[in-house]
């Protein structure tokens, strides 16, 4: 059986669909342990499901500790990875479809992880198959990874590479097609501002860590201040509108901040009003990635005092340390000081691979193959297991004809309604089958 042929066999695709809506029907939420399972009693019960689904086709499987586990084509000692994720964020409210089954309608599966990240890992497993099940040899063996922590910290590599050897390269299909050889490093700073005046009574901007603030709330000498912003991912807010920047420059203007914050409100103003890092002495720009960019995020009275969160994603020319003494220099003089960071983080540097590697080579030869178009590869802010991983990139598995076919707000990764469409995934597995061949072609050349 050719690779077209197998990729679209009605068999193949009701297997990939049943197998498919048994992952999805574990609600794989990643939480605290529970005994033995390190993330808790549904991402455990999902990893077995996963683990016996590859056993069932012939794979030789590892359960490592409940934390990820493999399955593996080969027995080379040279390993090439496919690195994916059970876990899934919660499936929240609004969906016009059962969230934790799988229902195939309109050319799409829809269900929470069908894109993000256990329709790719089948197709990870399906592309597997088709060279077990014609009996084609690869110059290496091939490792899918199933992780249980992808969506919370990632600590299921870092457990992952202290009971095994890292692959010499890797991909993860938990990203958009082409190769995305690079990410942006990521920093997580809070900033303390200084003691709030009694006449604050509360602030509450923002309610994750990793996004423009949509909202924010003022409760000033009894008066409650509304003031409504645009949400958008920290890696792309010039697609948002900060509703930190908004209340506090409203609140400047009428006079009512008091005196003694009025310092820490002109700040919390021009920090939140623009996305380049310029208020915290950081601004800067490189040929691989553009420009660093700094999202206010979160703003709250913790401990009665003001505290400024940000979300910083940074090109990989500078280092965390770098960025956190600038930031230091620069709000010392105000009296600010830093309160929390991610500094401590095992997985806040980005990575960087050369676009002219034979392997990014032999994934973007494949992608033009299959998709018939050009495949430049590119770099992003946002951050996948490829950065925890060496000698991995991110690669797939959303191509960009299927993105928003729901329209927005629904479908994609962390979306309600998510889907992965039925063309996609024939297509990815294809993708991956001829950039195995390729890889294989390169190392034995």
């Amino acid at each position: 059986m050719n690779i077209k042929e197998f990729v679209n066999d009605k068999n193949i695709l009701s297997q990939y669909e049943n197998d498919l809506r048994s992952l999805v029907e574990i609600p794989s939420v990643s939480g605290s342990t529970e005994g033995s399972y390190p993330f808790g009693r549904e991402c455990a019960r999902v990893l077995d499901k996963a683990l016996e689904i590859s056993k069932g086709y012939g794979f030789m499987t590892e359960n490592h500790d409940y934390y990820c586990g493999s399955a593996i084509l080969g027995e080379s000692g040279t390993e090439i990875g496919i690195i994916t994720h059970l876990d899934v964020v919660p499936a929240g409210t609004g969906w016009s479809y059962e969230p934790y089954t799988i229902t195939a309608d309109k050319g799409l599966y829809i269900g929470r992880g069908a894109a993000d990240d256990k329709g790719p890992l089948l197709m990870g497993m399906y592309a597997m198959r088709y060279f077990r099940e014609n009996n084609i040899a690869l110059p290496f063996a091939v490792r899918l990874i199933m992780g249980c922590d992808e969506e919370v910290g990632s600590t299921d590599l870092e457990h992952f590479k202290t009971v095994r050897k890292p692959p010499v390269f890797s991909f993860t299909p938990d990203a958009d097609y082409p190769v995305c050889v690079g990410e942006k490093g990521i920093m997580r700073i809070k900033l303390n501002l200084g003691k709030a005046e009694k006449a604050i009574e509360g602030l509450n901007a923002g309610t994750v860590s990793n996004a423009v603030a949509g909202q924010a709330v003022a409760v000033i000498n009894g008066k409650e201040y509304r003031y409504k912003g645009i949400t958008a991912h920290a890696s792309t807010p010039e697609k948002g509108k900060n509703a930190i920047s908004l209340m506090a420059k409203d609140l400047i203007e009428k006079g009512i901040v008091p005196e003694s914050n009025k310092t820490a409100f002109e700040f919390i103003y021009k920090s939140a009003g623009e996305y380049l890092g310029s208020t915290l002495g950081i601004a800067f720009s490189d040929q691989n990635f553009g420009y660093l960019t700094c999202v206010a995020s979160v703003l709250k009275i913790e401990g009665g005092n003001i505290c400024q969160s940000f979300d910083i994603r940074y090109p990989t020319s500078r280092t965390f340390e770098e960025l956190y003494s600038a930031i230091q220099s620069t709000i010392t003089p105000h009296g600010f000081e830093i309160a929390d960071s991610n500094k401590n983080s095992k997985i806040k540097e980005g990575y960087f691979k050369s676009p002219e590697s034979r392997e990014i080579k032999a994934l973007t030869s494949a992608c033009e193959e299959v998709l018939g178009y050009q495949c430049s590869p590119y770099t992003m802010g946002g951050g996948t297991y490829a950065r925890s991983m060496p000698g991995a990139v991110a690669f797939g598995a959303r191509i960009k004809e299927y993105a928003d076919l729901l329209g927005d707000g629904r479908g994609k990764a962390h979306d309600r309604d998510e889907y992965i469409a039925i063309d996609e995934v024939k297509r990815g597995i294809e993708i991956m089958i001829k950039s195995l061949l390729n890889i294989g072609a390169a190392y034995s050349g």
